[in-house]
């Protein structure tokens, strides 16, 4: 019998679930006592990558920071070894000399540094992160590809717009910081969900038509400053007007590997926290979807990537046709803000503006935020 090839678009890593965030509106701020912290082991990522055919991206994220597993360089030199574009994304904290040195020296494709705020201040409400360290850690990358006359790997930003940050003129200033940085890409996402009542004031989920047309009007000034200055900023908000159902993680052709070897079809869909975990949309608490499709541990990937549910699960998102527990999701309703006006829907560009009141952005509330 003919084994059908693995073929992937994009592997998401979790080589660690150990976080340091403390308070605000991390996942793990929220749900920090129940946390279950889990490092992937070296092996285990390897007997992933063997069983794979082909995968365009690896990309070390998740719930926790890569670099807290001590054998991430080895993982990102095999990732490359397999001949995908390789991303690390990390808070900075734990990012030295040495490892700035093997970044560059093992040809990592990209870095992605989350940020919360444009200054140490604002910053801190997601406390177990700095803006001083991610700096730092810049300034260590660029010293090393200097000496080495190397523009890999590219560094990126991940910048978490807040209503506090919006209220404080962050939005207006991102550009010139980016500039500042020597950053040539970043992302832009707001803030849609809250891990507790308390947070809830910092969410920034348009409540109706004028509201959204407020920020993504601000969104695309921004956008076209930063091309000004030479800088590519992705914009994306939530849009209660999306018509159609479709997935940005586009998990017909991608996966994840959680640290504790267990395979899920997104990060959202396996948060490391025993149930029951929930979390805030618009006034609601909403469980965390569970969706375990087996464990490295115990199956092999193609096992489990070919069973017969997971394969019915990934044709309905072929489809955008949403399967159970996706139907509500937050992320299904992000839109990209074009720099010439107007929203775009994901992938199909068919965003209807019909308003983005709460009955419409709030959908069914059957599944949740994700980890920055």
């Amino acid at each position: 019998m003919t084994r059908t090839p693995l073929i992937l678009d994009r592997l998401h890593v979790e080589a660690s679930s150990r976080s340091r965030a403390e308070t605000g509106f991390t996942i793990h701020a929220g749900h920090k006592k129940h946390w279950l912290d889990h490092d992937l082991p070296l092996m285990l990522f390897k007997k992933a990558l063997a069983a794979i055919d082909a995968v365009a991206e690896v990309r070390f994220h998740g719930w926790g920071d890569p670099l807290a597993n001590p054998d991430i360089m080895a993982m990102l030199a095999a990732a490359r070894k397999k001949g995908a574009t390789t991303v690390l994304v990390t808070d900075a904290g734990r990012l030295g000399d040495a490892q700035a040195n093997a970044l560059v020296r093992d040809g990592l494709d990209a870095v992605v540094f989350p940020l919360a705020g444009l200054s140490e201040e604002t910053n801190f409400r997601r406390r177990g992160t700095s803006l001083y360290a991610v700096l730092a850690a810049i300034d260590r990358i660029n010293t090393v590809r200097a000496v080495h006359e190397t523009a890999a790997p590219e560094i990126r930003v991940r910048y978490t717009l807040t209503r506090t940050g919006l209220a404080a003129g962050e939005l207006e200033q991102l550009p010139r910081f980016l500039e500042g940085l020597g950053v040539a890409r970043a992302k832009l996402r707001p803030l849609s969900y809250a891990t507790s009542p308390q947070t809830e004031y910092d969410v920034l989920v348009p409540k109706d038509q004028e509201s959204f047309d407020a920020v993504a009007a601000a969104m695309r000034a921004a956008t076209r400053e930063a091309a000004q200055r030479g800088i590519t900023l992705d914009c994306k908000l939530v849009h209660g007007g999306v018509a159609r159902f479709h997935c940005p993680d586009d998990p017909g052709s991608s996966l994840f590997l959680a640290a504790d070897g267990a395979i899920s079809p997104c990060p959202l869909r396996n948060v490391p926290l025993p149930d029951p975990a929930s979390y805030r949309f618009h006034g609601h608490d909403i469980p965390f979807p569970r969706d375990v499709r087996g464990n490295l541990h115990t199956t092999p990937l193609p096992a489990i990537w070919n069973a017969p549910d997971y394969r019915d699960f990934r044709y309905a998102h072929d489809t955008d046709t949403a399967p159970a527990g996706c139907a509500g999701c937050w992320r299904s309703f992000l839109v990209t803000v074009k720099a010439e006006g107007g929203v775009e829907e994901e992938r199909h560009g068919q965003g209807q503006g019909k308003g983005t009141g709460e009955k419409e952005v709030k959908g069914e509330e059957a599944s949740g935020g994700r980890g920055a």
